[in-house]
């Protein structure tokens, strides 16, 4: 993953550990009579009473993320990225319960990094798909200046030729930037 992946992933951490802590706490604070299920069985795979195994259940997904996101194809990172923006949406929603004012900046950020996170290769896919579009327009373009004699064709062909090799350069910048999100190296 590259390095703002990794930035993003240690916020997740970071914020993923003060809700663990959080619901330590609150487990210990448990009132006595019957235990029951925190959450749908969809969005959890544990059936707990204590709240921290929830949020053990969270790390997990994010640390299988970090240590195998590399060799994960890129619709497995996106559905891991969601199932995590969706167990911590729950985890914050439930502590939000209990104490609002300390869990509503916590949503906020874990929510804007997921979605950096999740977004960041498929915006990366759009500006080269952008790019290529802008690139066959300037083809285009230059054909149809080569086809005029005149000077002023000349010079507006060779000013075309150089926002061609621009454009070129920035598609060829967008592929490495996927290639290095996807392999995983840092830039």
């Amino acid at each position: 993953m590259n390095s703002v992946t990794q930035r993003q992933i240690s916020q997740l951490k970071a914020q993923l550990q003060q809700l663990l802590s959080w619901a330590q706490q609150l487990d210990a604070k448990k009132k006595p009579g019957k235990p029951q299920h925190w959450f749908d069985s969809s969005l959890f795979s544990c059936h707990s009473p204590d709240l921290a195994d929830y949020v053990l259940e969270s790390l997990r997904h994010l640390e299988h993320l970090q240590q195998q996101g590399e060799q994960l194809s890129s619709a497995a990172r996106q559905r891991l990225t969601e199932r995590l923006n969706a167990q911590i949406n729950a985890l914050t929603l439930a502590f939000r319960n209990r104490d609002s004012r300390q869990l509503a900046a916590v949503n906020l950020r874990t929510k804007a990094v997921v979605q950096q996170l999740a977004a960041s290769s498929q915006q990366l896919y759009q500006q080269l798909s952008e790019y290529q579009q802008f690139e066959n327009r300037l083809l285009d373009m230059v054909r149809l200046a080569e086809r005029d004699s005149s000077s002023d064709a000349t010079l507006k062909t060779l000013a075309l030729h150089a926002r061609l090799g621009r454009c070129r350069k920035a598609i060829n910048e967008v592929e490495q930037a996927i290639q290095q999100l996807e392999t995983g190296q840092r830039s």
